[in-house]
This record gives C-alpha cells, sequence and structure tokens, in this order.
C-alpha cells in the first residue's frame, strides 16, 4: 500500500532507530556522510546543509517521534530545500507546500494535532524566519559576487593634513606646534640654493651700506616682523582650510554614490 505522507529516501527506518541512540557529535559525523558533506568547516553553504539536517533530526528525538514520524519530518526537510535549491519558489508556495504535506500526514494520522503544531511552529522558526538567508546562500553566487567587488582607497600624506585628533585645533596653532618639521625634496632644496646665491649680492650691498641701519627701531622690526608672520599665518591656514573643503566634497561625492549603488541593488 503506498504511503500518503513522504519518507526520506536516504535512511531506512532501521538506521534511524541506530542515529536514535547517539549523541549529537555523532549523528552529527553520521549525517555528514550520508549527505556527502565533506567541506562543512570551510564552505558555508555546506556549513548550513549540515547543521539544518543535524538541527531537525535533534529536535525530532527530543520530541519523542519514532522513526517513521523522523523520516516524515527528515523528508520534509529535504523537499522544501529542494524547492528553493532546484525550483526557486518563493516564500508563499513554500509554505503551501508545507502546510499541504502536513494535513496530508494528519490525515494519515501520522501525527496528533498537538504533534501538528509543534511541527509548525518548528519549520517557522527554523526555515520560514530565515528564508531569505537560504535563498541568498542557495540561489546566488555569492563567491563571483566578491571576487568583482573593487575598492579604491586614497591614502592622505601626513605632513599635509591634521591628525584626526587635531582636527579642531586653529590652523597656527597646529602648525606652530604640532605639524611635524616637513622633509625638503630634492627639487625644493636646489631651487631654495638658487634663490640664496641669486639674494647674496643684494644682501651684501645691504651689509656693506651704513644708511640702511638708520631709521629703523627694535621696535619697528618686531612690528613688521608680525605682520608678515600673521599674512604667512593667514596664509596657511587659507589654504588648510581649502584643502580640507575639497577633500569634504570629495568624500560626500563617494559616499552619494556607495549610496546610489546599494539602493540599485536592492
Amino acid at each position: 500500500v503506498k504511503k500518503s505522507f513522504p519518507q526520506w529516501e536516504l535512511l531506512k527506518q532501521d538506521q534511524i532507530n541506530i542515529l536514535l541512540s547517539l549523541p549529537v557529535d555523532q549523528v552529527q559525523l553520521q549525517l555528514e556522510d550520508i549527505l556527502n558533506i565533506k567541506n562543512h568547516q570551510t564552505c558555508v553553504k555546506e556549513a548550513a546543509l549540515l547543521e539544518y539536517f543535524v538541527n531537525g533530526f535533534w529536535w525530532a528525538k527530543e520530541m519523542n517521534f519514532n522513526s517513521q514520524q523522523i523520516s516524515f519530518i527528515m523528508a520534509l526537510l529535504q523537499q522544501l530545500l529542494d524547492n528553493i535549491k532546484n525550483k526557486q519558489s518563493s516564500f508563499a508556495d513554500n509554505f503551501k507546500t508545507f502546510i499541504q504535506t502536513v494535513l496530508a500526514s494528519k490525515a494519515s494520522l501520522l501525527f496528533t494535532t498537538d504533534q501538528i503544531k509543534a511541527i509548525t511552529d518548528y519549520f517557522k522558526t527554523s526555515l520560514f524566519q530565515h528564508y531569505r538567508l537560504y535563498e541568498l546562500l542557495f540561489n546566488h553566487r555569492r563567491e563571483e559576487q566578491l571576487l568583482k567587488i573593487e575598492k579604491c582607497i586614497e591614502v592622505i600624506h601626513p605632513a599635509e593634513f591634521a591628525a584626526p585628533l587635531e582636527e579642531g585645533m586653529p590652523a597656527d596653532l597646529y602648525f606652530h606646534y604640532m605639524a611635524p618639521p616637513r622633509v625638503p625634496t630634492p627639487e625644493q632644496t636646489a631651487q631654495e640654493s638658487l634663490e640664496e646665491n641669486v639674494e647674496e649680492p643684494g644682501k651684501a650691498e645691504l651689509e656693506e651700506s651704513p644708511g640702511n641701519h638708520v631709521g629703523f627701531s627694535v621696535e619697528d622690526v618686531r612690528e613688521a616682523l608680525g605682520e608678515m608672520t600673521q599674512e604667512m599665518l593667514a596664509k596657511l591656514q587659507a589654504d588648510f582650510t581649502e584643502k580640507l573643503r575639497v577633500h569634504e566634497e570629495t568624500y560626500i561625492s563617494r559616499l552619494e554614490r556607495l549610496q546610489k549603488g546599494s539602493s540599485k541593488q536592492h
């Protein structure tokens, strides 16, 4: 007589009875061989598959189901997962299949009403609550998508920008007390040497002319130097603010592109 409810083809009832006498770690080892799972420690898909069936078997055992009832639970787990993997069934279609199969088992008196409720609750929390994750895991080629992701990271030169903790400090204080001295490049050194050589004759004339030292007091020199220093600091602060503004606009533009790209994927 043909049964009106499915039974798991990978295990016979006498094999299920043997598994019922084993601890959970031994059950996992047995199911690894039955399901031909070899790389569950490194493959996310195989790890999820093994956990899916081990948890289902152990839950049925703790419910004190007999071997025939456990075989039905394992067959139902297999059927719903195959619908996701092979048929790309939607949540609604697969849930409809689940209800029809469970009601058929109730009609054949395989389970009581309370057991049917317990089975429904278990499948809701184990499979249907995470249905989208199972779809992504078994229907999307995750490895290839990861290989296609490209990221561009821009490194800011530390000599031109303040470290994160000093960003709130005024530019004049930062450059006077905190900024490390810049190491001149060979081109800058050659340029400075050339400028010094050009300016030497003028300096010599100034030093030889006694009239140049007349009419300037210490306060005049100090005031002139102060004005020059303020002008230099103001220019440095303006340059520093402009560079920060340019980089801020660049980062905002990149974030907007990333948000648009992620919204298109969803």
